[in-house]
């Protein structure tokens, strides 16, 4: 009997505390899965970066970033070439941090080596001068630092993705240095300097914030940014990748999509969505132009409008034969 009572004891102090302990448990639970559960685990897709990535999985939680970047890298080593956050494996399943407060916040996202982009298309002759004079030749999938002074040769093409998911195009003939690429907490900073030849830039998160400093330096002007998408030509008469020669060494820019601000000794001038301008030097405003075949893009519709006149013609002579 006495063995019976017990029992019944044990089991009803048992359910007594089941009762207490698993609202507790259920709560504590609820806490650690308040990261949507259906975004814990990610297949990386082709043009993703960890940057964006964790941009959209933490919107609102930009002063963390760079502790969640750094804590997904630590938690997939298989993911990532070098264990560089820049150089994440497409089709690789990366696990995500599944308790964001428990992440402490540091300021500075990428310092000191760390790499600021990573080519993702290249062709004929490509390399960079780093800092202390170092020469390395670039291919698919070599990174970028501050400080690098970076070339392309008579037939070189580079295509970079930046750590702000910004894509800049350097066509050849180019030369092109950054000065300064970081993501801070206070305030981001893009400063690149094309010192001759062209390319194509589209824009990433850098620019959008008020804080942010954004700068494109030439020798003629420094574009600012309030867009999205633009070309520039800098000291480059001779025709590149199949563009036109032209008559000047000045800088040729074009706004394909947003704006942009022009600043040189002259003062500022906007620019804007499907416009375009000429600057002949350093003192000199920006002219309007009109863009024509070719000046920052391979000649191709001339050609093609040609081809379909050719036709036509011939067309139409049968017609009357």
């Amino acid at each position: 009997m006495y063995k019976f009572f017990a029992s019944n004891k044990l089991k009803h102090l048992f359910y007594v505390l089941l009762i207490f302990i698993l609202p507790l448990s259920l709560q504590t639970v609820s806490a650690a899965t308040s990261f949507n559960v259906q975004k814990r685990y990610l297949y990386v897709q082709p043009g993703q970066t960890l940057f964006s990535i964790v941009k959209v999985l933490y919107p609102d939680q930009q002063d963390k970033w760079p502790e969640i970047i750094k804590k997904i890298v630590k938690r997939n080593p298989h993911a990532f070439r070098n264990a560089q956050a820049v150089n994440i494996k497409v089709g690789a399943r990366i696990e995500l941090p599944a308790i964001s407060s428990a992440i402490k916040t540091r300021h500075v996202l990428y310092k000191g080596p760390e790499a600021v982009g990573q080519i993702l298309k290249a062709r004929g002759k490509t390399f960079a001068i780093s800092p202390k004079k170092v020469n390395r030749d670039l291919f698919s999938g070599s990174e970028i630092y501050v400080g690098d002074r970076i070339f392309t040769g008579a037939n070189g093409y580079l295509r970079l993705s930046m750590i702000d998911d910004a894509q800049i195009d350097l066509r050849c003939n180019s030369e092109m240095l950054i000065e300064d690429y970081r993501l801070l907490r206070a305030g981001n900073r893009s400063v690149l300097y094309l010192i001759k030849g062209s390319l194509r830039k589209i824009t990433g998160s850098i620019g959008k914030l008020a804080t942010d400093v954004y700068e494109m330096r030439t020798p003629m002007a420094t574009v600012g940014v309030r867009g999205t998408e633009y070309a520039l030509r800098v000291l480059q008469s001779h025709g590149c990748d199949g563009s036109l020669d032209v008559n000047s060494d000045g800088l040729f820019v074009k706004v394909n999509r947003g704006a942009i601000d022009l600043k040189n000794q002259s003062g500022t001038s906007l620019l804007g969505e499907g416009n375009a301008a000429h600057i002949s030097g350093k003192n000199s405003g920006p002219n309007g132009i009109n863009v024509g075949n070719g000046l920052f893009d391979a000649a191709k519709e001339e050609e093609e409008t040609s081809w379909w006149w050719w036709l036509l013609g011939i067309v139409l002579i049968a017609a009357a034969a």
